[in-house]
C-alpha cells in the first residue's frame, strides 16, 4: 500500500501536506535558498486590466465521485457543517491530529464556520477519508493581517492511510482550486516536515517534499522565500503562494511586504 507511487497520478499519496513516491539520487541533497518571484514571472494583471475584464469570482461548487479499490469516494467543496457534523473520520487519518480523529474534525468544523472557510471532504459510506482546509491565515501569524480578506491559507491536505494511492489527493486539488473566486486571490501554504507520514510511507522528508512542489506546482503554487522562524528552521520545509491570474500588483506588493522581518534581507530580495 505504501511502498510505490504512480507515476501516472502524482501526488495521490499524500499523508498530511505532501505526497509521497519514489526514492532518488538527489533525496540526500539539501533544497537550495528558495527563490523569489522575478516580476516577470509574477502573472499579475494590472488595475485596468482587471476592470476591463469580467469574470465571475464567485465560488463555485465542485462535487465529482472517484472510484477506489475501497469503493465511491464523494468529494465536495466547501462542504456545510451539517454535513461535517454526523461523519466519522477513518482511523487513517491521524498526522495532524496525532491519531485523534475526533479532534481533526473538530478542526474541520470550525474551517468551515469561519467566513471564508472551504473544508474540501472526501468521504466513503459516511466516512471522512481525506479532506482539504482553505482558510484566512490566523490572526495569531504575520500572514494574518486586517484588511487582506484577498489572502488565503491551504492549512492542511491529509488522505487517510487507508485509501492511498487512490488519486484522491489530485481529485481534492481540482475540487478546491478549479474555482474561479481564488482567481483574484493570493493563497499561501507552509508544508513542514513534522506533518508529514514519514513513518508510513518509508520516504525520506527531502523525497516528500519534491513530490509536494510537484503537486502544488499543477495548481499554480510556487516556492517563495520568507524568514518566517517555523519555515525556516528545517531546510525541508517549504513555503509555497499561489497568485491568481487576475491578482493586482498592489495586492502583490502588501502580500511582499509580509515575507521579511529583516529589513535588509527584505532589500537584498527586492521587498
Amino acid at each position: 500500500m505504501h511502498g510505490k507511487k504512480d507515476k501516472n497520478k502524482p501526488g495521490n499519496k499524500v499523508g498530511s501536506r505532501a505526497p509521497v513516491g519514489k526514492r532518488n539520487e538527489k533525496s540526500a541533497e539539501l533544497p537550495g535558498k528558495p527563490p523569489f518571484f522575478g516580476f516577470e514571472k509574477i502573472p499579475l494583471a494590472t488595475e485596468e486590466e482587471r476592470a476591463q475584464s469580467t469574470p465571475s469570482f464567485e465560488a463555485k461548487k465542485n462535487v465529482q465521485t472517484l472510484e477506489t479499490p475501497r469503493g465511491p469516494v464523494h468529494i465536495e467543496n466547501y462542504c456545510p457543517v451539517d454535513k461535517l457534523e454526523p461523519l466519522t473520520v477513518d482511523d487513517g487519518i491521524c498526522m495532524f491530529s496525532r491519531h485523534n480523529p475526533e479532534r481533526q474534525k473538530r478542526a474541520l468544523l470550525h474551517v468551515a464556520r469561519s467566513e471564508g472557510g472551504n473544508v474540501v471532504a472526501a468521504t466513503c459510506n459516511g466516512v471522512l477519508v481525506g479532506y482539504i482546509g482553505v482558510h484566512h491565515p490566523s490572526e495569531g501569524e504575520r500572514w494574518g493581517k486586517p484588511g487582506y480578506s484577498w489572502l488565503f491559507e491551504l492549512g492542511a491536505i491529509e488522505v487517510s492511510r487507508n485509501f492511498r494511492e487512490s488519486g484522491m489527493s489530485m481529485a481534492m486539488m481540482h475540487a478546491a482550486w478549479d474555482d474561479p473566486f481564488y482567481e483574484d486571490k493570493v493563497a499561501l501554504t507552509t508544508a513542514f516536515t513534522w506533518h508529514w507520514d514519514l513513518e508510513a510511507t518509508g520516504m525520506t522528508k527531502l523525497e516528500y517534499r519534491e513530490l509536494f512542489i510537484e503537486l502544488a506546482g499543477r495548481f499554480g503554487f510556487m516556492e517563495m522565500s520568507t524568514d518566517e522562524p517555523n519555515v525556516t528552521m528545517d531546510a525541508a520545509n517549504l513555503f509555497l503562494v499561489r497568485l491568481g491570474k487576475n491578482t493586482t500588483f498592489s495586492q502583490y506588493q502588501k502580500f511582499a511586504s509580509l515575507l521579511f522581518t529583516d529589513e535588509w534581507e527584505a532589500m537584498l530580495r527586492g521587498f
